[in-house]
């Protein structure tokens, strides 16, 4: 599914920014051992890709530095990768953004802290028939479609987390995910059968008390309702998800000053995934 161009920008730039803090460098095998070389550390203008640190791994330093590359390599990886998506998107560059984003009202101060802090798993009813996935143990088949499809889109998430600490009404959203390249975080209802009348009336009711206590559909809320337990729409639920992310970067957030407006390149064919 293509980002949103907000969410889009947003993801490159953040990860440019990450990268110039992160130590570079690059894993290699050398007379059947492995050796962690470092290109480049923040502040430290001797280190570069032609004069680079070389560590076993085994060693001490090695021990220190091999996890920061391995980080690297794969925080590069997902910038470049966004990159090419982008680049044969659209036409000009992607736009500077203004970090940190200043978001829209926020009425519970949803910030990266508030996600960090929130407590996982809090609904101690036992579910009628547990699915297993990983190490979460949830109430549904759709939920675990959802779990596997935010894994999918690389957003944290977590599962069942309290509403808030002091809810009289006991109250538990399915998930709380982390848009943290924005410093914000949202809560997700999944709604799996809504053919049933009495599941279709707890949903309301849940919906009438978000409502009334300011969490609005798209900036603290998302739902995602299906008809039935048996028909989860991935992409129905990826492009809910996304909707908010998208809606939560303020417009003002891009500079397009250095590159102009965006012109959309024509359609790229799907790629082929082999079997």
């Amino acid at each position: 599914m293509r980002l949103p161009l907000k969410v889009h920008a947003v993801k490159i730039r953040y990860r440019e920014l990450a990268l110039r803090e992160m130590v570079h460098g690059r894993m290699a095998m050398m007379g059947g051992k492995s050796y962690v070389y470092i290109t480049y550390i923040p502040d430290d203008a001797s280190i570069t890709k032609h004069h680079p640190l070389r560590y076993n791994v085994e060693s001490p330093k090695g021990r220190e530095f091999a996890p920061l590359v391995a980080r690297y390599i794969k925080a590069k990886a997902e910038f470049d990768r966004l990159l090419l998506d982008w680049r044969e998107l659209y036409k000009p560059e992607p736009p500077e953004v203004r970090f940190p984003i200043s978001n829209t009202w926020d009425p519970h101060h949803m910030d990266n802290k508030f996600y960090l802090d929130a407590v996982a798993n809090t609904n101690k009813m036992p579910p009628k028939n547990p699915v297993y996935s990983g190490s979460d143990v949830l109430k549904s088949k759709n939920e675990q479609f959802g779990k596997d499809k935010l894994v999918e889109m690389g957003i944290p998430y977590k599962y069942e987390p309290a509403l808030d600490i002091n809810n009289p009404e006991e109250i538990v959203p399915d998930f709380l995910l982390s848009f943290y390249e924005i410093d914000r975080c949202v809560y997700a209802e999944i709604g799996g059968m809504t053919d049933k009348y009495d599941y279709s009336r707890s949903i309301a009711e849940k919906i009438n008390y978000y409502s009334g206590n300011n969490y609005r559909q798209g900036r603290e809320m998302i739902y995602c309702f299906m008809f039935d337990k048996n028909n989860f729409d991935e992409e129905v639920f990826a492009a809910a998800v996304l909707a908010s992310f998208d809606v939560l970067i303020p417009e003002d957030a891009l500079d397009w000053s250095k590159c102009g407006p965006p012109q959309i390149e024509k359609e790229r064919a799907p790629r082929e995934e082999s079997l």
